[in-house]
């Protein structure tokens, strides 16, 4: 697994959304919104991933391309909800993609929001609209999280080493913006903190991170002493 290479993402929708020109589009309650992303063809080690969200901000973090692709549950805030629906506008129009040429190649992206009644969509590489690239950074960003819990499962199970880096760069990520919403890994911080095997450098950052994040920190461990 390895990190979502760029910061665009995420969108959810059930409020108007602005143009990227200043004008206004119509009022729409999406139920669903989500990102998918298809590596370029010469990346063999990224993953295709998904992240699919709900209205109330439950959704799935999906990788792999077949059906039965690994999901693994999710949840979002409002605030990250409301920077979802950026992209709307510029999924309704189906003009997505930059007309500019010679633009890096980052990996096919679609962005589709679902209403009862209607579904908007659209792919692309990257957009001249600053609010659609603002949704896919929020998505990015969304997937980098759940990607980095789950190499810090592997390295706990089988390269305790590596586990100071990768927490390094976790925190590093979660300061830049660039992984949001720990929440969905807490879980795998909880078990690093209470792990007195794990160097305590490791077990301090995953505990600050924890307390960062209005998150609860197993007892027993205050990284304030240390």
């Amino acid at each position: 697994m390895r990190r979502a290479a760029a910061v665009i993402a995420v969108g959810a929708l059930f409020a108007s959304g602005a143009a990227a020109s200043g004008a206004e589009a119509p009022a729409l309650k999406w139920t669903v919104a989500e990102l998918s992303m298809v590596p370029r063809s010469d990346d063999t080690t990224a993953a295709t991933w998904k992240v699919r969200l709900q209205a109330d901000g439950a959704g799935t973090y999906s990788e792999g391309a077949s059906a039965d692709a690994k999901q693994m549950p999710l949840t979002v805030s409002a605030a990250t909800l409301e920077r979802l629906k950026q992209g709307e506008h510029a999924a309704k129009s189906g003009k997505c993609e930059t007309k500019a040429k010679n633009v890096a190649k980052t990996g096919e992206k679609t962005i589709r929001y679902e209403a009862e009644e209607k579904t908007a969509e659209c792919t692309f590489n990257y957009s001249d609209d600053v609010g659609l690239m603002g949704a896919t950074a929020t998505f990015l960003a969304i997937a980098d999280t759940m990607q980095r819990g789950e190499r810090l499962q592997h390295e706990l199970r089988y390269d305790r080493l590596g586990l100071d880096a990768e927490m390094e760069s976790l925190v590093d990520a979660q300061k830049s913006g660039s992984a949001i919403e720990i929440g969905n890994i807490a879980s795998i911080l909880q078990t690093l903190v209470s792990d007195d095997h794990v160097i305590d450098r490791v077990r301090r950052r995953a505990a600050r991170l924890l307390q960062d994040t209005g998150l609860p920190v197993p007892a027993g461990y205050d990284p304030s002493e240390r």
